[in-house]
């Protein structure tokens, strides 16, 4: 006979080392219960911190007393919620919030404008304010691995923009380099003309700032003469308000150092603060908006869904007016987008265009423009329209419906101007919510971006916001003439961009006029 198999010691050790498993799994969920009610506690010291905060935000971020007054309010409902118990005083000196007054090491920090990545699009903007709480509680499971405390940060950001636009005229979102090439976060200014950024006629508020994300080159604060990967190179001129980049800034050329100052000296920040994405979270026009599909000025092309070819723009579908022939166009969404002939004048009447792949691709000698409108009341008004541009419904099987390139160029006089407070609600259906904006690319499509190209061989006037998130802007203005005071090349515009390239021989004139941009219009609580 077999004899008898013993398994007794089997199941103790089975049984000890379910034990071990169960004890983690309890400290596992003790610690993630006590960090939640941590968290929770954090937050709600955290925002109404930050709220109360936001009623001291001024333009800039200023030291003093608005500043004290942000940490003041920031540290009394930080207190009211149970930390720094041993604080005697509303603010961040010794005797107020911080780790030594708290028998948790709590730290709370206040940062006009948002200094962290935790502030998301709202990183780097002023207008808003972002109040952090970090504590420790004690950690069952840590024990395990020699930590026996537990970190919970939590933060809050607070706005105060009722109305304002954001203040930079050129933001460069890219944070990578491609040293020349323009199409990741490095900018570029060339061509040996003049940009000139100054605040607009009536403006008093602050802005006409240049940020640029791209982390390459030397961040030494001086906009040394060398070539190579930076992130802002300048071969030309740029007088501005201020320059931000977080890596470093390179003149190419002799003269006047660059940038030059248009308001207090010095006006130059390398290692600067990453700004985020102001416009991240706004939602596309369409198909949000119910928009028709206009008839295309070819009658046998069919502007669908369904249409893989673009509108032609020729002098066999528009009509002659005078010695020109003149293809008037009307908003709404375009399949395949626009593909104009040569010599052909293309006038935008006012209202939301939409770009369902395609994109606007013009032939030698077009001119560009938008229509004279007429109020209510018979005044004469500029027609002031937003174009955004996406992916159509059948891309990518229909390749000429995937985004395709926003192009503008003119020969001639080339003026656009977005949307305003006053123009936005005469069109059906409103597009108030997009007022401010000129050109939007849509980020998200489903190949890469395409990029954003203006040029005007004269007079070039634009105004508005063209955001591109993802794409390459480029500003072409001229070769020659020009002086300061928008004579000829007028950007009443701000570039929120991959990148940016602005070349030219001219004086290109940006008086910064919030008035003509997108309008952040936050107040309270917002992340």
């Amino acid at each position: 006979m077999r004899p008898a198999r013993r398994d007794r010691g089997q199941v103790l050790i089975i049984t000890a080392f379910a034990m071990v498993v169960l004890i983690a799994i309890a400290a596992i969920v003790v610690d993630l219960g006590f960090s939640w009610m941590l968290h929770r506690k954090e937050q709600n010291a955290a925002d109404p911190g930050a709220l109360a905060a936001a009623k001291w935000i001024r333009d800039t971020p200023a030291s003093g007393t608005q500043k004290d007054a942000r940490e003041a309010e920031a540290c009394f409902y930080a207190r009211e919620n149970g930390f720094f118990p041993d604080a005697t005083q509303d603010d961040l000196g010794p005797n107020g919030c911080v780790k030594t007054n708290d028998p948790n090491g709590s730290v709370l920090t206040v940062n006009y404008p948002p200094a962290t990545s935790m502030a998301g699009q709202f990183q780097g903007h002023l207008g808003y304010v972002e109040v952090i709480i970090y504590s420790t509680h004690p950690s069952f499971f840590g024990q395990f691995f020699g930590d026996p405390l537990a970190d919970v940060t939590t933060e809050a950001v607070a706005a105060l923009t009722d109305g304002q636009s954001t203040t930079g005229s050129l933001v460069a979102l890219g944070a990578d380099c491609n040293a020349g090439g323009g199409d990741e976060g490095d900018s570029s200014i060339s061509g040996g003309g003049t940009v000139h950024i100054y605040a607009a006629s009536g403006v008093t508020k602050p802005g006409g700032y240049v940020n640029v994300n791209a982390s390459c080159g030397n961040s030494d604060d001086v906009c040394a003469n060398g070539s190579g990967s930076n992130a802002l190179s300048i071969s030309g001129h740029l007088k501005a308000p201020f320059v931000s980049t977080v890596g470093g800034c390179a003149f190419n050329g002799g003269g006047t150092p660059q940038p030059e100052c248009e308001a207090a000296s010095p006006c130059l920040d390398e290692g600067a603060i990453f700004l985020g994405d102001p416009l991240a979270g706004l939602p596309e026009p369409w198909p949000l908006l119910n928009l028709t599909a206009p008839a295309c000025p070819k009658v046998s092309d069919i502007n669908s869904p369904a249409d893989g070819n673009p509108c032609e723009l020729s002098k066999s579908a528009c009509p002659k007016v005078g010695l020109v022939w003149v293809c008037t166009m009307n908003p709404g969404v375009y399949y395949a987008g626009w593909d104009i002939k040569n010599s052909v004048r293309v006038v935008f009447k006012p209202g939301m265009y939409v770009f369902a792949g395609g994109g606007i691709t013009p032939g030698p000698g077009t001119t560009l423009e938008t229509a004279t409108g007429v109020d209510s009341l018979g005044n004469i008004i500029d027609a002031r329209i937003t174009i955004f541009s996406t992916d159509g419904p059948n891309c990518p099987t229909m390749a000429k419906q995937c985004q395709g390139k926003i192009k503008i160029t003119s020969t001639g006089a080339l003026q656009l101007k977005a949307t305003d407070a006053t123009t936005c609600g005469q069109v059906v259906p409103s597009i108030c919510a997009w007022k401010g904006i000129l050109i939007w690319m849509d980020g998200s499509v489903i190949g890469t971006p395409e990029d954003v190209e203006v040029e005007g061989q004269a007079n070039l006037i634009l105004s508005g916001t063209i955001y591109a998130p993802e794409s390459l802007v480029k500003i072409t203005g001229g070769s020659s003439g020009g002086a300061s005071g928008c004579p000829d090349v007028c950007l009443a515009i701000q570039i929120i961009s991959q990148s940016w390239q602005i070349s030219g021989g001219a004086v290109i004139d940006m008086p910064y006029d919030p008035s003509q941009l997108y309008q952040l219009e936050q107040q309270g609580l917002v992340h």
